[in-house]
């Protein structure tokens, strides 16, 4: 939690109530890395990461407070490639999450001679 302090200044003023549910955060990534690497499955982890994100914006918790925490771990792990490949590709799957919606294209404007909808004026 110390680690994650520093890479995350805010969390200094945090309330006692605050720092337990930083850790039950904290224990469900590990938790959810370990399973995901137990069974190969990315979408396990990367999946869970972007619902976690969203649940913490719903909470009025900033979803990038999450990249601390994945980059704390990869830190912790950079000797085991497989973990490291997961956190990374958790960040790509916030990053992807966190872009705004692309703009749909106009509709084409009719051509002369119809009204729009395909019919003769």
């Amino acid at each position: 939690m110390t680690g994650l302090e520093e890479r995350f200044p805010a969390m200094r003023d945090y309330t006692e109530r605050q720092r337990l549910h930083t850790a039950e955060d904290v224990a469900h990534i590990i938790d959810f890395l370990s399973a995901a690497l137990y069974v190969d499955d990315e979408e396990l982890f990367t999946g869970f990461t972007t619902w976690t994100a969203r649940i913490l914006t719903a909470r009025k918790v900033p979803a990038h407070s999450l990249r601390p925490a994945l980059d704390l771990l990869a830190g912790r792990l950079k000797d085991f490639p497989r973990a490291t490949r997961l956190l990374e590709q958790a960040h790509r799957a916030l990053d992807a999450d966190s872009a705004p919606a692309p703009v749909p294209a106009p509709a084409p404007a009719p051509t002369s001679g119809t009204t729009g909808h395909g019919k003769p004026e």
